[in-house]
């Protein structure tokens, strides 16, 4: 099976049509076209459904897609693998995190990553939640994720790099229930609220399904109460502007809380605390050298 129309194949797959597809791999629209038509002969199946200027998988295109993936990123293995016995380190590295471990502490193991293997580039994806970082590991679309660690399903490897605690921020003079209070590393206060003392406070809230919701509703749920939701978004980064402007609360990544505190909320850490577990998780089998190479350094220092 021709590699050349595999990636073709998937070009159309990933971009949702031949002539987007045509423009981002920078081929003639009639040349994708035939690649594609010469695979499908190959096979002896339609691999698309032609809608008009749209297209849509069938049975046999869908399933084609994850070992096409998975044919291609071996090759580069390979190639990559050959490249480092020589001494050259280029090469793309396809990353996916969950979106609220990408500024801490992903930032940093890219930043350490990059001081150290300057000729790799890296693509960073953007799943929606844990379920479609998972995904996106096991359908080849990349080949290191950073995730929740409990979710990681067993035909998957996963290496722990530590953990990472949520705290609570409030609009400024939203307090409520009995606090104590420490300092952060910035100088913001910092108060400790059980969950059961912000039964009546609004939150701003990810929608169900994602890791932050699901440890903000456990929560709750072990205070035997439910948490009174007022905002639901899926723009992470539209929670601490909604925060700031007296919208509600919200139960963030503590490096998110530590900005919102010098930027006057109030922040709180939960009683009981809360901690997620966290890990680098790849498909079982060979990495390329940049692959093996960043988990090394993400493990051995998880910031």
């Amino acid at each position: 099976m021709d590699l050349r129309r595999l990636s073709h194949f998937l070009a159309v797959v990933d971009h949702g049509g031949f002539t987007a597809a045509a423009d981002v791999i920078d081929v003639s629209q009639p040349a994708l076209s035939l690649a594609v038509k010469e695979l499908e002969l190959e096979l002896g199946v339609p691999l698309f459904d032609r809608l008009g200027r749209r297209v849509q998988l069938t049975a046999a295109g869908r399933a084609l897609a994850g070992p096409a993936r998975q044919a291609l990123r071996d090759v580069e293995t390979g190639r990559a693998a050959v490249a480092a016995v020589s001494g050259a380190r280029a090469g793309t590295l396809a990353l996916a995190s969950l979106p609220t471990l990408t500024a801490a502490p992903l930032a940093a193991m890219v930043g350490r990553f990059r001081r150290r293997y300057a000729d790799v580039d890296l693509d960073l994806a953007a799943p929606e939640d844990s379920s479609d970082l998972v995904a996106m590991i096991q359908d080849g679309r990349c080949e290191v994720g950073l995730t929740e660690s409990g979710h990681v399903p067993a035909d998957l490897v996963s290496h722990p790099v530590g953990t990472q605690a949520l705290l609570f921020i409030l609009p400024a003079g939203l307090e409520g229930g009995d606090s104590s209070s420490e300092r952060m590393g910035d100088g913001a206060r910092a108060m400790s609220h059980r969950f059961a003392d912000l039964v009546d406070v609004p939150f701003i809230a990810a929608p169900v399904g994602t890791s932050t919701r699901r440890l903000l509703d456990e929560g709750f749920a072990a205070a035997g109460a439910v948490p009174r939701i007022a905002v639901v978004t899926a723009q992470r980064d539209a929670m601490l502007p909604l925060v700031l402007a007296g919208a509600g609360a919200a139960l963030v990544p503590e490096p998110i809380a530590a900005v919102a505190g010098a930027l006057g909320a109030t922040v709180a850490r939960p009683e009981p605390t809360v901690d997620r577990s966290l890990a680098m998780i790849h498909r079982s089998g060979p990495l390329a050298p940049a692959a093996a190479r960043f988990i090394e350094l993400a493990t051995s220092n998880p910031g």
